[in-house]
């Protein structure tokens, strides 16, 4: 999975090769409009919904083992997690008890158009989204995000004249912005503004500038405090905002949460529980099925998109080890066949 180069778009490769190779372990297997790749092993009544991405970001790196870690685009983020749901959903092929559906999904990097068509098509009782949060981890929460592009362009004056430029007038909103958020909280409790890019363009007879602000947004953050400042402070400026993905924060209270940690502790570990302060498709997932949802995966999250992203082989096994358990655990057996 490695090897081939999957960046946001470009997923069709990836999932020619998996597919072949997913039906060879019992799945039973669909590719929809959208590129998404389904996987269904088992036949049981308790329906558990394994999503993984199919992309990365971009930037190869040179696929290599060295000293028991795996080097390579993805490794972490997220191709490690999907090749566990993978092999891991593949040894219930023929449980009673459970069916595992495994989905590999488009554009997560990006537009996140493959999970949204994912909402109409599936009615999972439990949800494990596939994202590094290291073996003996269980991510339960995500921050909410929303991204705005904002584009000011004026007619020509000269910079000694005192009036505001295009650019100042940018990082004038950017600072109100990110002050209008500020709090005493940090982490996943915070609202955080980052100026992600900026260009400026000087024309003969115009000046402009263009600037994207990514906010990751805290729990009971209010969208419409937002749209109100941008209405008072965008002035003659263009501000456009994404869709609004809100934050997302799982009760440990739940059958799923319980498997994964008894999955941890027969594997040896001690359970950790994680709030990420970045957003994931487990955010669009949770804001529409009311039904226990986590994420997990093996490696190490501080790698993600890095160019030193690599896995620890060990933590893959060990990780297999828990999701076996975890999923027998919800189908009410011991383990899954080997």
């Amino acid at each position: 999975m490695l090897e081939i180069y999957s960046p946001s778009g470009k997923e069709s490769e990836l999932v020619d090769f998996l597919q072949p190779v997913m039906e060879g372990m019992g799945y039973r297997t669909k590719r929809d409009s959208t590129g998404n790749l389904f996987g269904v092993s088992g036949n049981g009544e308790t329906k558990v919904l394994l999503l993984g991405h199919l992309d990365t970001v971009e930037g190869e790196i040179r696929v290599r083992e060295e000293q028991g870690k795996m080097y390579g685009r993805g490794s972490v983020d997220a191709k490690s997690p999907l090749a566990n749901f993978i092999v891991t959903g593949g040894r219930f092929s023929d449980s009673a008890e459970l069916e595992v559906t495994v989905v590999g999904v488009v554009e997560e990097e990006t537009s996140s158009k493959g999970v949204y068509e994912v909402l109409d098509e599936l009615e999972p009782d439990y949800v494990v989204v596939g994202e590094p949060s290291s073996w003996n981890g269980v991510t339960l929460g995500y921050r909410g995000s929303v991204r705005l592009s904002y584009s000011l362009t004026v007619p020509k004056t000269h910079h000694g004249e005192g009036s505001p430029l295009p650019a100042e007038e940018a990082v004038s909103f950017f600072r109100n912005l990110r002050e209008t958020f500020r709090s005493d909280n940090s982490g996943f409790n915070s609202t955080d503004v980052r100026l992600t890019d900026i260009e400026t363009t000087n024309g003969p007879f115009k000046d402009e500038v263009n600037m994207v602000l990514d906010v990751r947004t805290s729990p009971g953050f209010d969208p419409k405090i937002l749209s109100e400042f941008i209405e008072n402070n965008s002035g003659e400026a263009s501000v456009n905002k994404t869709r609004f993905i809100p934050p997302v924060r799982s009760s440990k209270r739940s059958k799923l949460v319980s498997a994964f940690i008894g999955g941890i502790r027969e594997a040896g570990g001690q359970p950790k529980f994680k709030l990420k302060t970045g957003t994931a498709d487990m955010n669009i997932l949770a804001e529409h099925w009311d039904v226990p949802i986590v994420a997990y995966g093996p490696g190490d999250s501080s790698l993600d998109h890095t160019p030193n992203e690599h896995l620890d082989l060990e933590e893959y096994s060990l990780a297999q080890e828990v999701l076996r358990e975890a999923l027998a655990k919800l189908g009410g057996s011991k383990s899954g066949r080997s």
